[in-house]
């Protein structure tokens, strides 16, 4: 019952974060941090997936090396794509009995044992996956998944927010520099010399 109530409380944290914060990489930190401290985790990442390419790339993570972030270009069909294909969670209890990995020696080099994927989705769309690890080979339960699949659906708000943001800045930014062009074609022809 405690676990469930700190589950609670991440979520009310999170969620506070995503509605008074316009700051992306504060809110994705701050989830990227309470699902990894919440579950008794070693670390974690959100990566965004780039559609055009079908990599992964990463826009946050908690207690990795900067060698373990720089390892390569993550394909998104090659690493754990049963995440990309099925739109669901995936779970690697112990990486030494899976070949789904593409970087398994990056991982071992890591300290990684065990690894929960979780979809970030967006109106049923997939636009980035919540990648933990921990230490240990492990299980996850259903409450766990549960949780963690809450988190991502809080990390695919946040993403589209930050993005409609950035459209509605580069709109505005447009509208203004349009109006200026307009102002000084204007008051270039004399219409407003009285």
């Amino acid at each position: 019952m405690a676990r469930e109530e700190s589950f609670f409380a991440t979520f009310i944290k999170v969620s506070k974060a995503i509605s008074s914060s316009l700051d992306l990489q504060e809110v994705l930190d701050l989830i990227l941090k309470n699902a990894v401290e919440s579950q008794g985790l070693k670390a974690g990442v959100i990566s965004l997936l780039s559609k055009k390419d079908n990599h992964l790339k990463v826009i946050a993570h908690h207690n990795l090396s900067q060698e373990f972030i720089n390892k390569g270009p993550i394909k998104a069909d090659m690493s754990m794509p049963d995440v990309i294909e099925t739109q669901r969670p995936a779970i690697i209890e112990n990486i030494e009995n899976e070949c789904q990995l593409q970087y398994p020696d990056a991982c071992k080099a890591e300290g990684i044992a065990a690894i929960v994927s979780v979809p970030i989705l967006f109106k049923g769309e997939l636009i980035g996956i919540i990648r933990l690890y921990d230490d240990k080979p492990r299980e996850f339960s259903y409450r766990e998944i549960e949780f963690l699949t809450a988190l991502a659906e809080q990390g695919g708000i946040a993403i589209q927010n930050a993005r409609y943001m950035q459209e509605v800045k580069k709109d505005h930014k447009k509208e203004v520099e349009e109006l200026f062009e307009w102002f000084n074609s204007m008051s270039g022809t004399g219409m407003l010399d009285g």
